[in-house]
């Protein structure tokens, strides 16, 4: 009996100790789905040639009794191979020969062999309820529920779900951590009813439609940060070149953060509030240490001074293009701006070339709750034709932007990322032409009005320490604008924009077009010191918002263990369900390589995460091996149940066509989820 690991639906969630916690788990997870088998078929008297451990070649064997119990070398998956039952000779299922020895599978009855095939999907759900059992004993820590941002244009964001924010339900069914927003979503179909509880305590009732993106249904919201700063085993504490570098004294791994100057925080959007509302001052934030190791907890705080962070310029401003999104009852839309609408003035100035298009967050944010004029150019007439503006198609307008802090809606980076103006409630397109230099920046005198972005390059300055590699070219760091004769999809240039930002040790190299010729530059981006533009983010690495779910007594651990494992079982056929209705995309899938890193980086995490993956992959191997494939238990118990209905074996041409029909289909699966390892999610 031949059983595949085929755990490929885990999503994609380095030292000697964490490869070996991969190898022994792994192996474990097959080995009891392999002893569900062999126990069974012993306790049913069938004669068991080999026990394997790994598919292919055998590496090492050794025979106890009448079996021989061995580690081959494709550990993916195993074996239990006994008289009378061999996926690779179909046949030997009806030999009548074979079937007339007692101690063959194929001369038991139905319901002993119907229990052959299904222990090992047994074994592993039974494995896999300890596995979380465990975890749940020791303490699961898990992201909350509570939204940390939301993508600009997204579902989300159009219904005014807003940071802060809480999802509570998704069609009837409890929300209580994050990834129940995501497997709520992505694993529904058509629009979704949302219970909502806002900052208030207030609860709104939303329908959200999600948009079917490359991999999966999403309705755009992202996981809040927390108020602690990550284990500094797991990375830096300040994100390089950002002003939490320079921060006095310096911060320390997991360092809580309980006040910013004179404002306590009692929830995680407390801080990035209060960072987007003062983003030109130095700030104090006044932390709690964790206590050193057989150390009491002190209550004392230290003050932790950050200096203000400025944002890096090209030299240069590209024009504003239209509107691309606008969120509902939004006051944007109040003010009759719509979709398509080019703004060109604000209270009389020039977008583009007098006032930068990167700078609009701040003018309608500093303008809340006064009327701001605007003129909008307007390409169409109106759904019944009647005039919308004068003759240049200029309509003028008036908004009252609403009191939301610039920069409060991130850019999400991606090709069609556009610029959000979260006072209005809108978002805008950024062009790549060029319509302003900054004069006596490093780009004047070499980028030109009128000129095409055509390529943003970054390119890393960071010193190298002693023995250090130079960074790899990394597709990450280049950003291409199509050529309008190539007609592609062209990149807002907003991208470029943030992506500079985080970017703080690299030049830039940017290739522009200049009517039929073009040109390349390289340049360091600068600050303006006398320009009071800041960006809020400060650098700091914060952990996420969580919570942790934990046992108080060993019952209660087997019951949570129990219902994560009903839980997962049925999320696994809820994925199925969606990939063959297309609501979730094949691209999604992980193959060996991909369940081996995964299961490499949850294991550098912690034990309790590498259990809890442990059980998730049990539960994959259970449910997926239980499909009505040949080759797999499901296969079998398919022909089990016809021979039990209608009282006779199905044919041995029957049998072989359809075995070797599913061999193929497997090997076709593994092929493709080899391919996206290698080519597809090594890429992002």
């Amino acid at each position: 009996m031949v059983d595949f690991l085929l755990a490929g639906l885990l999503p994609s969630l380095d030292s000697l100790i964490s490869f070996l916690y991969v190898v022994f788990g792994l192996g474990l997870v097959i080995f009891f789905h392999e002893l569900g088998h062999f126990a069974v078929a012993k306790w049913c008297d069938v004669y068991v040639e080999r026990f394997s451990i790994g598919l292919g070649p055998i590496l090492i064997s050794r025979k106890w009794g009448e079996t021989e119990y061995a580690f081959s070398a494709i550990p993916f998956g195993g074996y239990v191979k006994m008289l009378g039952q061999d996926d690779m000779d179909p046949s030997q299922m009806t030999s009548e020969q074979i079937a007339a020895d007692p101690r063959a599978y194929t001369s038991k009855k139905v319901w002993q062999r119907m229990a052959i095939i299904s222990a090992g999907v047994i074994m592993n759900i039974i494995t896999a309820a300890i596995f979380y059992a465990i975890a749940f004993g020791f303490g699961v820590e898990q992201m909350t529920s509570l939204v940390g941002g939301t993508v600009v244009g997204r579902p989300a964001w159009t219904a005014g779900v807003e940071p802060g924010d809480r999802i509570v339900s998704i069609n009837g069914d409890e929300v209580r951590i994050y990834e129940d927003i995501l497997l709520g979503v992505a694993l529904s179909s058509g629009p979704l009813d949302v219970v909502l509880e806002k900052r208030d305590g207030s609860r709104v009732e939303l329908v959200l439609d999600p948009k079917m993106t490359e991999l999966r249904r999403q309705i755009g919201v992202g996981p809040s940060v927390g108020l602690t700063l990550i284990n500094d085993k797991y990375g830096p504490l300040a994100r390089p070149g950002f002003p939490a570098e320079q921060a006095e004294p310096t911060f320390a791994s997991e360092d809580t953060i309980v006040r910013v100057d004179d404002q306590e925080l009692s929830v995680p959007i407390d801080l990035r509030d209060y960072e987007l509302r003062h983003p030109g001052q130095e700030l104090t934030y006044h932390v709690r240490r964790k206590p050193a190791e057989g150390a009491a907890a002190s209550e004392a705080l230290t003050a932790i001074r950050v200096p203000p962070n400025h944002f890096l310029q090209f030299g240069f401003s590209t024009d504003i293009g239209p509107i691309k999104f606008l969120r509902d009852n939004s006051p944007a839309k109040q003010a009759g701006l719509k979709v398509g609408d080019k703004i060109t003035r604000v209270n009389g100035v020039a977008v583009g070339t007098d006032l930068p298009a990167f700078r609009l967050p701040e003018v309608f944010a500093a303008a809340h709750g006064s009327e701001v004029k605007l003129e909008v150019r307007r390409e169409d007439s109106g759904a019944s034709g009647e005039k919308v503006g004068d003759s240049s198609g200029i309509v003028e307008l008036t908004v009252v932007p609403e009191d939301r802090p610039a920069w409060s809606e991130e850019p999400f980076s991606s090709d069609d990322s556009p610029l959000p103006l979260p006072a209005i409630g809108a978002a805008c397109e950024v062009t790549r032409t060029v319509v302003s230099v900054k004069r006596g920046s490093p780009a004047d005198g070499k980028i030109l009005n009128g000129d095409r972005i055509h390529t943003v390059e970054f390119l890393s300055t960071k010193p190298l320490a002693e023995g250090e590699k130079p960074p790899k070219d990394n597709d990450a760091n280049t950003i291409v604008f199509a050529d309008t004769e190539n007609k592609k999809k062209t990149s807002d240039f907003t991208t470029a924009f943030w992506a500079l930002q985080s970017r703080r040790h690299h030049d830039v190299k940017i290739t522009i077009t200049r009517g039929k010729d073009k040109h390349t530059f390289e340049y360091t981006p600068f600050v303006d010191e006398n320009d009071a533009w800041y960006n809020p983010e400060r650098g700091l690495a914060l952990r996420g918002d969580s919570l942790v779910t934990k046992a108080h007594s060993f019952g209660e651990s087997v019951t949570m263990g129990t219902r994560q494992t009903g839980r997962k079982v049925l999320e696994i056929y809820a994925v199925l369900r969606s990939l063959f209705s297309g609501e979730l995309s094949v691209k999604n899938l992980h193959g060996p390589i991909g369940i081996a890193k995964t299961a490499y980086s949850v294991a550098q995490h912690s034990l309790i995460d590498f259990l809890m993956f442990l059980g998730l992959l049990s539960v994959n191997l259970a449910v997926l091996n239980f499909l009505p494939i040949p080759v797999l238990d499901g296969g079998h118990m398919v022909f089990l149940i016809w021979e039990g209905v209608t009282g006779k074996k199905p044919s041995e041409k029957v049998l072989a066509a359809v075995t070797y029909v599913g061999l193929l289909f497997i090997l076709g699966l593994f092929a493709m989820v080899i391919y996206l390892d290698l080519f597809y999610h090594t890429s992002k």
